[in-house]
């Protein structure tokens, strides 16, 4: 045994005499291993100190994730317009089924929504509509029979029919017909209160799929509605359309409000109309017959649903995983077994198009989270070129290249954007004018990096290990790039990290304008063009949700670039 190891052991010993070993809590002795951490674990240590940053980079990794699986995630095509939808709030989910004889909780389900136009108060608004998928009914010698739509219930191959999309609890009646679809005809009666008489103005039957929750769906279960209303646009449109029929000929509109003073509509259900597969046209009048009860029809929300797919006719190509492999299942969706146009599920509501703003979103973060990536490797080549030449041959090379930078950082950087764009052509497709947007913010970034990469560079050429390898004779460029750019690294990282932000931001704000990305193609900046309209922000505030996407990246790439900070900083890795 060497005197080293002798030493060691007294010294050990020697101490432990003094404070005593260190015993676990059983009270036994505790053996301590040394363990030596590499850098990168001291950094990785000191970055998970930080905790906004550990935040910011799951928030960061979530959203890439996101995009690279848009395809999956999106549960309609982003570009698909349905303007029965023009504007549609976020969907809301039903989770319980009542009509008047079956109350019943199901599984999450949405029902049909459009823009809907009252024929009373002549006001539109979103509404739910009723569409039959059952309608009973007892004749007036006793016997019922139930008209059930095909599309709700499961014809099996041996010819049993079995309720597939009726409510939970309803089975089917003793006596049914399946019908292709189902109409209810509706009269309807209008009448103007003038002079404190009612006169009536209209008088029209017609055939209706669907009656609209809350407004007239009652006619379901008490065979008959009334509305009144007080309106002055209602009574303003009944004396300019149907003035002639209520004896308004040439008075003025003021004279007529003040005579007009309240309209009705008065509607029945005069019969329930069907049609079998051959469509063949069958009629119960409810003269012969009441419908007894009816169910309407819903549509389940469903993980991994098979809806839209890829169309190789589209250039777009959505609808491909990994843009190579045809996706027709994506993560959720709802079940719309009969392609009803009214039905769609929109987490974020729909856009002026009627296009699914989730949708949009998903896709639109390929262009949103990309261009900082690209754009900062078009900025950091330019930097390192032009502030390294500037920084390590200096002189005259270092003076033109410096005030060159120093006019381009002179010129507003926004008004530099709009001048830049504005020479470039406005009908370009949406992929050049992409690049076009990375090499205009590339264009406005790299003056200000090339000014702090020379400095650095400056520094650095006066250092021992740089003479040392100038004096053996290596290349210029081996020196740059092998000895003194790598010592550049800590800046680099963090202010590439910090820097990404900034081109996010410039795409917004030159989409926002409408000179970036254009429609139909989607980035989260040309998706808050709608928030120049004053309408949209008071009536529609779902629009502004890309907004918040680029508030919370933003900031997720500024807690990850201070955590690198504390990170890179030798004092903070103990």
């Amino acid at each position: 045994m060497s005197k080293e190891e002798d030493k060691k052991k007294e010294n050990k010993r020697l101490n432990d005499q003094q404070q005593g070993p260190i015993l676990d809590t059983n009270g036994e002795s505790v053996d301590f291993e040394e363990v030596f951490l590499t850098r990168g674990q001291l950094m990785w240590r000191a970055f998970r100190k930080n905790k906004l940053a550990m935040v910011g980079m799951w928030i960061l990794i979530v959203m890439y994730i996101a995009m690279i699986f848009a395809d999956f995630l999106a549960p309609y095509d982003p570009f698909a317009q349905n303007l029965n939808h023009s504007l549609k709030r976020p969907t809301k989910l039903f989770k319980s089924y009542n009509v008047a004889d079956l109350d019943t909780s199901m599984m999450p389900y949405v029902l049909p929504e459009d823009s809907y136009i009252d024929k009373l108060e002549y006001t539109r608004n979103f509404k739910t509509r009723l569409f039959p998928s059952r309608i009973k009914v007892q004749y007036t010698d006793g016997r019922e029979v139930a008209v059930i739509d095909k599309n709700v219930v499961e014809v099996k191959e041996d010819g049993t029919i079995i309720p597939k999309y009726l409510p939970k609890g309803r089975t089917l009646d003793d006596k049914f017909v399946l019908a292709d679809s189902i109409r209810l005809v509706v009269r309807t009666k209008g009448y103007a209160k003038i002079d404190g008489e009612w006169k009536q103005y209209k008088d029209e039957t017609e055939d209706v799929d669907s009656l609209v929750f809350g407004v007239d769906s009652s006619l379901l279960e008490k065979g008959a509605n009334i509305r009144l209303t007080h309106s002055r646009t209602a009574r303003s449109v009944v004396a300019q359309n149907e003035g002639w029929k209520i004896g308004f000929f040439t008075m003025d509109e003021q004279e007529a409000m003040n005579r007009l003073t309240e309209v009705k509509l008065e509607q029945e259900l005069v019969g329930v109309k069907y049609y079998d597969e051959e469509f063949n046209e069958y009629m119960i009048s409810t003269d012969e017959a009441r419908v007894v009860s009816y169910d309407y029809k819903f549509y389940p929300v469903k993980w991994f649903i098979k809806s839209w797919g890829p169309d190789r006719t589209n250039p777009s190509k959505v609808g491909y995983l990994f843009w190579v492999i045809p996706l027709y299942h994506h993560l959720f969706g709802v079940d719309n077994y009969d392609n009803n146009e009214y039905v769609s599920l929109n987490i974020f509501g729909a856009d002026t198009f009627g296009r699914d703003v989730w949708s949009r979103i998903i896709f639109a973060s390929r262009i949103s989270l990309t261009i900082g990536f690209i754009g900062l490797t078009v900025t950091l080549l330019l930097s390192l070129l032009f502030g390294g030449i500037s920084g390590f041959y200096g002189g005259l090379i270092d003076e033109t290249i410096m005030r060159i930078c120093e006019i381009l950082m002179a010129i507003p950087g926004f008004y530099l954007m709009l001048l830049l764009r504005a020479v470039l052509p406005v009908d370009l497709p949406s992929t050049q004018t992409y690049m076009l947007l990375v090499f205009i913010l590339a264009f406005l970034g790299w003056p200000g990096s090339a000014r702090i990469i020379r400095g650095q560079i400056l520094a650095e050429r006066q250092r021992e290990y740089v003479e040392a390898a100038i004096a053996l004779g290596y290349p210029d460029m081996r020196v740059m790039w092998r000895h003194i750019i790598p010592n550049l690294s800590t800046y680099l990282i963090v202010s590439a990290t910090l820097s990404i932000p900034g081109y996010i931001l410039g795409e917004a704000g030159l989409s926002y304008l409408g000179l970036g990305i254009r429609e139909p193609s989607a980035s989260w900046g040309n998706m808050l063009t709608a928030a120049q309209d004053v309408y949209i922000l008071e009536n529609a505030p779902w629009l502004l949700i890309p907004g918040a996407f680029i508030f919370i990246v933003v900031l997720a790439f500024n807690f990850v670039g201070d955590g690198l900070r504390d990170a890179i900083d030798p004092r903070a890795l103990g």
